[in-house]
């Protein structure tokens, strides 16, 4: 990669990408770069200096991402042969999601240098968390991301091409609202008010504002995307899924998040 200057465009629900994203902010920064770290779902209408590179760090959800996250790269300016990384996590399998992102990077007139994908802990099912298991996760995709900050400066990087139909039918797909409404059902988020204080930090951190504060507890809109950013964040565990107890996982701290979304391009 030759560009010095780079934007990178993060969305993260329970922390993983964010930790992931700053932890390659920070190894590029080593390789003399200048790196700008920035929320997909607080900048809609950003614009790139004509020598700054594109970083696109996200999670991966039903195969592919979520909804605030298509908005933003379906929306990227015109590339106009602009260098372009692509950072994601996942719990499990990425289903070749990297491979649409970089049709509609290709398409927006950038040139893609590398992707990588990342398996950290996830939020769902930990009806007790493993520490050690999560801490051995996360120190080796950490470790595989200081590799892929180095390939990327070195100009060693590759962006895979993904599946061919299967990630094009996913990435269509996870546009719509069918796997999110569905998802929803199975795994419906509650409030439980007996716990709520009414702080405000589950509606303040939706990327989607499907929360607002009623009768002085949080109630949870039909946009929700189940990102679980909320229920991670809560500080209160007052946000939980009815009938499936378990005890949730957060990937970095609310103050790392507020962080980033303070942040503009």
């Amino acid at each position: 990669m030759k560009s010095r200057l780079i934007h990178m465009a993060v969305f993260s629900g329970t922390g993983n990408t964010l930790t992931a994203a700053l932890a390659l902010a920070e190894e590029l920064r080593e390789t003399g770069r200048e790196v700008r770290v920035f929320p997909m779902d607080r900048n809609a209408n950003f614009s790139l200096p004509p020598d700054a590179a594109l970083g696109i760090a996200t999670v991966v959800a039903a195969f592919s991402t979520y909804p605030t996250a298509w908005r933003f790269i379906d929306a990227l300016p015109p590339g106009e042969g602009r260098e372009a990384f692509f950072l994601a996590t996942m719990g499990g399998f990425g289903g070749g999601m990297e491979g649409p992102i970089r049709g509609v990077v290709e398409r927006k007139g950038y040139r893609p240098v590398g992707s990588k994908i990342l398996t950290m802990p996830g939020n769902y099912g930990n009806e007790k968390l493993d520490e050690a298991k999560n801490k051995a996760r996360v120190d080796k995709a950490l470790s595989e991301t200081k590799k892929f900050a180095h390939d990327l400066a070195q100009g060693n990087a590759s962006w895979r091409g993904g599946v061919p139909l299967v990630s094009k039918f996913f990435a269509r797909l996870a546009h719509g609202r069918v796997p999110w409404n569905t998802f929803y059902r199975v795994f419906p988020l509650s409030v439980l008010r007996d716990k709520c204080t009414g702080c405000g930090v589950c509606e303040e951190l939706c990327p989607e504002e499907s929360i607002a504060l009623e009768g002085g507890a949080a109630s949870i809109g039909q946009k929700c995307q189940s990102c679980q950013r909320c229920i991670a964040f809560c500080p209160d565990g007052a946000i939980h899924v009815p009938g499936k107890p378990a005890e949730r996982y957060r990937g970095a701290s609310l103050e790392a998040v507020r962080d980033l979304l303070k942040s503009k391009d």
